[in-house]
């Protein structure tokens, strides 16, 4: 596994244009911040996403290149509905090595579930290339656990590489 190129995605924000299903959470939650999570992660509002080109043809890319794993926020019991929903956008996720979803009753910040994901993902010996994400606290702090690991945060239609801005963090 270590000699394997491996590139890590996430969903929302990077291979899905949630935006939609963010207005319409934030509409029913009336600034309730549980309610806007409850509304954000519900079955329901899924058919809102929109695929990312620009996000979904990285991953494509990368995905002939090495290995691919996706680690999202998402809560694990949406498990099913989010592989229809990748398989529906074209992602071969017969090809994704690893999806890593939040375990139920997770309610941390989903930046410190993916840190511990991607401390997992470092010590089952696979060599971690690039990140996908649009959490820029995330990235930050990945750098910290992979010190020559390129970033990139994905931000409205594009993808703005960040790992020599945090080379400094070490």
């Amino acid at each position: 596994m270590g000699l394997t190129s491996t590139y890590i995605f996430d969903i929302d924000g990077v291979l899905l244009d949630v935006s939609q299903r963010i207005a319409l959470a934030k509409t029913f939650a009336y600034n309730d911040k549980s309610l806007f999570w409850h509304y954000f992660f519900s079955e329901e509002l899924l058919y809102l996403d929109k695929p990312r080109k620009i996000g979904i043809d990285i991953l494509l890319d990368r995905i002939d290149k090495g290995t691919v794993i996706i680690v999202t926020g998402r809560p694990s019991y949406l498990r099913q509905k989010t592989l229809n929903q990748l398989q529906s956008i074209n992602i071969p996720v017969n090809r994704i090595t690893e999806i890593y979803f939040r375990p139920k009753n997770d309610y941390r910040k989903s930046h410190i579930f993916k840190l511990e994901t991607l401390e997992k993902i470092v010590l089952k010996g696979y060599n971690v290339l690039e990140i996908h994400d649009d959490d820029e606290e995330f990235l930050k702090n990945a750098k910290k656990i992979i010190y020559n690991v390129k970033l990139y945060l994905h931000l409205n239609n594009q993808v703005i590489e960040l790992s020599n801005q945090y080379k400094s963090l070490w």
